[in-house]
């Protein structure tokens, strides 16, 4: 009788440590999961960076050129290319 009741506790007990290692795996994993979808959302966000980005156009429609406010050459439009 003794004998069955420590082997019933053995198993109890195995039991209970099997659940917990089952429960801190699932945690793990949830872990390394949730990294790797954050790994992939950062490489998403960059590659949409990179090839979404659109190249400015300098000097576009005379934004490179100053107009004089005042004096003798009043309207003109210095440019910065000389």
């Amino acid at each position: 009788m003794q004998k069955d009741l420590e082997h019933s506790l053995d198993r109890m007990t195995f039991m209970q440590q099997m659940i917990n290692l089952d429960i801190n795996m699932n945690r793990i994993t949830r872990q390394i999961l949730q990294h790797i979808n954050s790994i992939d959302r950062k490489v998403k966000q960059i590659n949409l960076s990179k090839h979404l980005k659109k190249e400015v156009d300098i000097g576009a429609n005379g934004t490179q050129g100053y107009t004089i406010k005042q004096g003798l050459n009043k309207g003109k439009v210095i440019s910065a290319s000389k």
